[in-house]
């Protein structure tokens, strides 16, 4: 809220006193600029700009003796009242005030507004004094940035700007709303080197999100408090700049460049502090105008980097300081770099150690050491797009909090591994059983389960359940995918249900990409991104790098992969060797928790051709040969297995029929319809059905065409609209239904 300052309040209590004493009835304008001139400091103020005083002031009291007779009353009890003039000008001034984020109306404030008034016996004894209104304004916003006001009503107007703007990050200290600084001892030295040069003393602190740039800042400020910094650190204060703040309510041009001269001139006439600008990037374009204008904060701020009298620390991201700071050379070449790097397991450890305390105080929690540990290692091994040790913080944060959520007075409030597990599943999306690693059992179960629903293809699965646990023991190389595989066959073998089947029973994400869909050069980009120089460079990541980043736990499945285009081949070389996959903007997408599957029909055509002589099967690999001559030798020795699932045989296709129709009577278990299949139907669509160039796909299609279509018409309009019984026999050559309703059903029962 907007109040007048103490002494305005002064001020008008002396118009209003002096109104009384000439019996006014009201308060002029020219008795309230007579009271401002009676104000000493004021005066100070006017002297130093060069008005005559004496003249303005020997004029006004001259006027108010002689010239207002048309306003004497003979009411000694009547209270003067303000002139609509007077009304106008405060509340000019009131708004001039609110748009500049301030919630004082000064002495300043009240004559710049005067000045506005364009006929007025006061604006023109000012004039004639020498004040005028725009030379004024630049008087007072140079001596404030030379810090020449410091005890005028205008001096505490900077130091009303420096608290709005900024945040004293050392009485943040003393209120124990800042935590100490662990392990980071080499980038507080590479801060104080800077901060102790002569010149260009600032630093820019640059690297991931995540890794503690703030954290560093706000640790300077507390080892100062705690006299644990060089001598020549050991006074100063260091004030947090709120860019957003300066920003918000700037609604005229000029009124963001008005409060940081303030907050630059309140900084550099307090000495000893310094600077700090998280995000420094939002300084580029910040308070700039249209029309191309270039005075932004960035601009504005390298006078004061060059000179050496004001020291900045400021912090970015490798992102932005590539975008903003490298295209400045101007502004980079003012500030000392210091890269700031993800620290280590056991530096994190140490700081988690360290601010322990003050989570176990804040939440009334206990956070045992196994607990810490759990959260370091799992974050590192599942939040591959955090750093340490914001993610492992994060991990402990929310733990201690879940006994807020809960509610539960009588439950033990202490966080162990367990907590720990139980939250990081529920942010990257996976079973809690996976994330402890505790899933022995189904993990023991895991092939005989795949071999309950995939036929046939015994030994493929085996194949990949002894990838998949040599990965789950912690046999990997860490910069590898968990497998990468290819699986060749005919068509409707079983390749793309193995991979739908091995998501699920892992409890992850299946994300499936149609290769057919990237078969041009050009159409390669949607998968990591468009090409420098081309629409949606900047913003587009590719459709495999943002899967990869949103499910870095999943199956990866490229189905049909020699329809795709030769570039893609390629593409996937990153990911097999590394673990990760690069856009063509430079994001990263990490891949070392995926399983990446590749289906093909390479070779399979070749099985349909009739062999010379004897119709035996050819028994040489024949896919093995299209593998080599389609993919490069560096791609398959990056394989780790080549998986060729066999032809399906007639005792296979009895089991698929099995499966199909047990998903048939889960699909009608809702309209209460039971079915029942006779033998000679299951001999039926296993000889009709059973193609072996073909696999089990027609036999999906002889059930659609002899049984479903048949039953859909009896549940829409035949016997079970409402439920009964239904017998699927095959006679007479033909596949009948016997329907009962179920109205029948009861009669009988």
């Amino acid at each position: 809220m907007v109040e007048p300052s103490k002494e305005l309040q002064l001020v008008f209590d002396k118009a209003i006193n002096d109104a009384k004493k000439l019996k006014h009835e009201y308060v002029t304008l020219e008795h309230l600029l007579y009271a401002i001139f009676c104000e000493e400091k004021f005066c100070n103020v006017l002297g130093m700009f060069g008005a005559d005083i004496d003249y303005i002031k020997s004029n006004l009291e001259h006027y108010l003796k002689t010239n207002l007779n048309e306003i004497i009353t003979d009411n000694d009890k009547l209270k003067p009242k303000k002139t609509h003039t007077v009304e106008r000008v405060l509340n000019r001034a009131f708004t001039q005030v609110l748009f500049a984020g301030r919630n004082t109306i000064d002495l300043t404030d009240v004559v710049l507004s005067m000045l506005s008034e364009k006929k007025s016996i006061s604006v023109f004894y000012l004039e004639k004094g020498g004040v005028e209104k725009s030379k004024f304004a630049e008087f007072l916003n140079n001596e404030i940035e030379e810090g020449l006001l410091e005890d005028d009503a205008v001096s505490s107007e900077a130091k009303r700007a420096l608290r709005a703007f900024t945040t004293n990050l050392n009485e943040q200290v003393k209120k124990q709303k800042i935590d100490p600084i662990i392990g980071r001892s080499s980038e507080l030295e590479s801060l104080a080197l800077a901060l102790g040069r002569r010149q260009k003393n600032n630093v820019l602190m640059v690297g991931d999100p995540g890794v503690g740039k703030t954290a560093i800042a706000e640790g300077l400020a507390y080892n100062i408090e705690n006299d644990n910094v060089p001598s020549f650190l050991k006074e100063y204060k260091v004030y947090n700049l709120d860019i957003g703040a300066m920003l918000a309510g700037s609604k005229y041009r000029g009124d963001f460049e008005e409060r940081f001269k303030l907050v630059l001139a309140a900084l550099t006439k307090q000495g000893k502090t310094i600077m700090f600008v998280d995000e420094a990037h939002m300084m580029n374009g910040a308070g700039a105008g249209g029309g191309g204008a270039s005075n932004d904060l960035a601009n504005m701020l390298k006078p004061a980097l060059t000179k050496g009298d004001l020291k900045v620390v400021a912090s970015t991201t490798w992102e932005e300081y590539r975008k903003y700071f490298e295209s400045d050379r101007a502004l980079m070449r003012r500030f000392q770099r210091v890269t700031i790097g993800e620290p280590s397991k056991n530096t994190t450890r140490d700081i988690l150690h360290g601010i322990k305390k003050y989570y176990e105080k804040f939440h009334e929690t206990t956070i045992t050491d196994e607990a810490i540990d759990t959260a370091i290692k799992l974050s590192v091994k599942y939040q591959t797009d955090k750093k340490l040790p914001d993610k492992a913080i994060d991990l402990i944060d929310i733990a201690c909090s879940r006994f807020k959520v809960d509610d539960d007075d009588n439950a033990e409030k202490i966080v162990k591994s367990s907590n720990i597990e139980f939250e990081l599943a529920k942010i990257v999306d996976m079973p809690t059983e996976r994330i402890a690693e505790k899933e022995t059992d189904s993990l023991a179960n895991l092939e005989k389960n795949l071999k309950g629903v995939v036929y046939g293809q015994d030994k493929a699965i085996e194949s990949i359940v002894d990838k998949v646990l040599v990965s789950q023991a912690g046999l990997k190389a860490d910069d590898k995918p968990i497998g990468s595989f290819v699986f060749m066959g005919p068509t409707g073998t079983g390749k793309t249900e193995t991979a739908k089947q091995l998501a699920k029973n892992l409890g992850v994400k299946l994300v499936r990409f149609d290769m057919s869909e990237y078969q041009e050069r050009h159409s390669v980009a949607k998968l990591i991104g468009s090409p420098p120089g081309y629409v949606g460079y900047e913003e587009n990541n590719g459709v495999l790098i943002t899967q990869l980043q949103e499910f870095p736990n999943c199956v990866l499945l490229l189905d049909e992969i020699e329809k795709a285009h030769p570039d893609v081949s390629q593409i996937l070389l990153q990911l097999m060797d590394n673990g990760k996959v690069t856009g063509s903007n430079g994001k990263v997408a990490d891949a070392r928790n995926c399983t990446l599957i590749l289906t093909t029909n390479l070779g399979s055509h070749k099985s349909e051709q009739n062999t010379i002589g004897f119709t035996k099967e050819l028994e040489q690999p024949y896919e093995d040969t299209d593998l080599k001559q389609f993919f490069a030798p560096e791609f398959r020795n990056r394989l780790d297995a080549t998986i060729t699932f066999a032809k399906l045989s007639k005792e296979v296709m009895m089991k698929i029929v099995g499966k199909f129709l047990v998903e048939l009577k889960d699909m009608v278990k809702d309209k209460d319809i039971a079915i029942t299949i006779t033998d000679e139907t299951l001999d039926y669509l296993v000889d009709k059905g059973f193609d072996p160039k073909m696999g089990a796909r027609p036999l999906q299609r002889v059930i659609d065409k002899d049984i479903k279509r048949k039953l859909a018409r009896e549940m829409l309009f035949g016997k079970l609209k409402n439920g009964g019984s239904l017998t699927i026999d095959y006679r007479d050559k033909e596949v009948k239904l016997d329907c009962v309703e179920e109205d029948e059903i009861a009669e009988t029962a």
